[in-house]
This record gives structure tokens, C-alpha cells and sequence, in this order.
């Protein structure tokens, strides 16, 4: 069954976020580009519901990658007003590394959630990493390539060590893209537009 209120819900974000958002998108952010296909995901549902009563399985991806964006855009713009006082390109010279970081905040979160001890005892190694990369970001710096082989270690350490398999938010959507027949890239020429569209749409 369709809940209403969360479309209304998605409507809000995209208003209050347009800035960000168009320019992140339009710049092909290397901070965004791992979860993209979240994004199209999403906004081919929502303009689905206009034309049909989405099915359960669809309005579940809907909240799962509605709630997933929203996390990772507020972490960005968190990143941006404490560490680029609302400067978006001065943000974007650090792409990269914002994407290194929405990892393995993603991963803080798998650790924290789950019930296996010898998993519990990484999120020091993966608070550590985040440290270290949130001190380049305080120098004005990209971080270092090696600490995502770093992060790639501590993976196989807590995660595949233990025969915990991970399948990231971005990784299933990707799949439900391709199922839609979607492009799994930024298209800067349509989506973009599309985007902007639906902004201009619900400005009323």
C-alpha cells in the first residue's frame, strides 16, 4: 500500500536541497557517484506513482533508497557547512575523498548493527580511518589512495574474516537499476533536467 506522506516527504527534500543537489549532479560529483543508481531508482518510482499504484516490493525500495539519499546528502551538506562554510566547489576539489568517507560511514553503520563481536571490534579500525580522513579534509587535502586499500583491509579483516557477507545499499540498487533499464551514470544532458523538473513542479 502506497503511503502518501512519504512522497510528500521526497517532494520536501528535493526543494530544500535543490542547490546541492543540481550542482553535485550536474558537476558529476565523484562524492555522489558511487550511489547514483539510488538516486534514478528513486526518481523513476516516484514518477511512477503518478501513474500507478506501486507494487509492495517497489514501495520498499522507494523508502529503503529515499532514506538512504536523504542520509547521505545531509552527511555531505554536514561536510560542507562545518568544513567549506557552504562552498560547493571548493567541496568538490575533495570528492573523492567525501566518497572515501560516506564508505566507511556506511560500514561504521553495518559494524554498529550487528550482533557478531569479533565485527563490533572494527568500528575502532574503521573510527580510527574515519579520523585520519576527516583530518586531511581539516588540511585542506585529498586523503591519501592508500587509505582506501586501508579501508579494503579493514573490510576483509571484521567483514569476510568473520563469513559476514555485505551487500551495500548501493551495490543491490545498482541491480534493481539495471532491472528498469535505467542508466547507472549521471547523465548531465537528461537527468538533470528531469530533476529540475520535478523541482519546478511541486514549487507551488
Amino acid at each position: 500500500m502506497e503511503d502518501i506522506n512519504i512522497f510528500k516527504d521526497y517532494e520536501a527534500f528535493i526543494k530544500e536541497n535543490n542547490d546541492l543537489i543540481s550542482t553535485l549532479i550536474k558537476n558529476n560529483s565523484k562524492a555522489i557517484s558511487r550511489f547514483v543508481p539510488v538516486i534514478k531508482v528513486v526518481e523513476y518510482l516516484y514518477n511512477q506513482h503518478y501513474f500507478k499504484t506501486l507494487t509492495e516490493d517497489e514501495m520498499t525500495f522507494f523508502s529503503t533508497g529515499f532514506d538512504y539519499i536523504f542520509d547521505q546528502f545531509h552527511f555531505i551538506n554536514t561536510i560542507l557547512e562545518s568544513k567549506f562554510k557552504g562552498n560547493i566547489d571548493e567541496m568538490e576539489k575533495f570528492g573523492t575523498t567525501i566518497n572515501l568517507l560516506l564508505y566507511i560511514n556506511e560500514f561504521q553503520g553495518e559494524a554498529l548493527n550487528s550482533n557478531d563481536s569479533n565485527v563490533k571490534k572494527g568500528i575502532k579500525l574503521l573510527d580510527d580511518l574515519s579520523e585520519k580522513v576527516n583530518s586531511c579534509l581539516d588540511k585542506n587535502e585529498n586523503a591519501p589512495e592508500e587509505y582506501f586499500q586501508v579501508l579494503n583491509d579493514i573490510l576483509a579483516n571484521v567483514f569476510e574474516a568473520n563469513d559476514i557477507e555485505i551487500h551495500t545499499i548501493d551495490e543491490i540498487f545498482y541491480e534493481v537499476a539495471l532491472e528498469y533499464n535505467l542508466e547507472t551514470e549521471i547523465d548531465n544532458n537528461t537527468f538533470i533536467d528531469s530533476f529540475n523538473e520535478e523541482i519546478n513542479k511541486h514549487k507551488q
